[in-house]
């Protein structure tokens, strides 16, 4: 073997992105996007995981690249210092709840148990990335939002997370918050989207998704306009208690529901302008390159963590 490289794993909700990423971060390979049943049993799951792991090291051998470690944001609750599932609840990964994902992992890469294997929050990956490959480089302090099988969210100053401090959440994570009978990731999420679809409207289809509703208000659907509007503007009174603690320089959206920016965005800072003003309204970005960036950023954490930064 050449060269080191690290294997890095973004799991979400619906899909699996995964890549080769270089000690400096830099992709080696192309991003891989592998659908995956977050509902389905533990057997399910951890096959498709098996399968995306095996594929990366193959790939690896062909390249004539050495693996010196394994980066994973997954979705919370986690354990992410000991790397196991706390998920429950929420309709996605209910299954592994419990189970040490950090030797799964490790086992299906190598038989060493000195390979390191980290885990970070998805909302902290993407906040990273997003920092140092994507919208908000060079930014001070920064709010990453990510909607879609659920509202995920980070707060970072000067390259660091910072959570559970000065008024911020643990884990920096707004989708806990009450809302209405429930919490607000019932609202701002892939489902409660859907939900509210229902809600203010008297269309009889029962098989649309969020992308439908999306290209619906594209072509003018009024209702569905009102509907990304109105997320826009929910997410707004949200983030207001936070940026009046936080002074951030920069709010970046991404996730797959961030597809629909062009109602979201400006919806979210004509909240924030009438609540706030326009003096200091962070700016409204949308995610650079999300997948790869989110992918780099891991890398770059691991080597941070392991290597001092990208050296053995």
């Amino acid at each position: 073997m050449n060269s080191h490289i690290i294997l890095a794993l973004d799991v979400g909700g619906t899909t699996v992105k995964s890549a080769l990423c270089d000690l400096h971060g830099q992709l080696v390979s192309g991003v891989n996007i592998t659908s995956v049943d977050s509902r389905g049993s533990r057997s399910v799951i951890l096959k498709r995981f098996s399968e995306i792991l095996t594929g990366l090291v193959a790939q690896s051998n062909k390249m004539n690249l050495e693996p010196v470690g394994l980066a994973v944001a997954f979705p919370g609750p986690f354990d992410y210092e000991k790397g196991i599932c706390l998920i429950k609840g929420v309709n996605k990964y209910e299954a592994l709840y419990g189970m040490d994902l950090s030797g799964f992992f490790r086992n299906e890469v190598t038989v060493t148990e000195l390979f390191p294997v980290i885990f970070d929050a998805d909302s902290w990956a993407f906040t990273r990335g997003q920092y140092l490959k994507g919208a908000a480089i060079g930014a001070r302090r920064i709010i990453g939002i990510t909607i879609g099988t659920g509202l995920g969210s980070a707060f970072m100053e000067e390259g660091r997370i910072v959570q559970n401090e000065r008024g911020i959440p643990p884990y920096g994570w707004i989708g806990n918050l009450p809302f209405g009978k429930g919490i607000l990731d019932d609202r701002i999420s892939r489902r409660g989207i859907l939900a509210r679809y229902r809600e203010i409207s008297d269309s009889l289809q029962v098989d649309l998704d969020v992308k439908d509703l999306y290209n619906l208000a594209v072509k003018g659907d009024t209702v569905c306009m009102k509907l990304f509007c109105e997320t826009g503007s929910l997410l707004a009174e949200a983030l207001i208690p936070f940026i009046k603690i936080f002074y951030p320089d920069v709010i970046v959206l991404g996730g797959k529901i961030s597809g629909a920016y062009e109602f979201i965005g400006p919806a979210l800072r004509k909240e924030l302008e009438a609540n706030l003003g326009s003096i200091n309204l962070p700016k409204i970005l949308k995610a650079i390159d999300p997948d790869s960036s989110t992918l780099s950023g891991l890398a770059l954490h691991l080597a941070e963590i392991c290597f001092g930064g990208g050296s053995i």
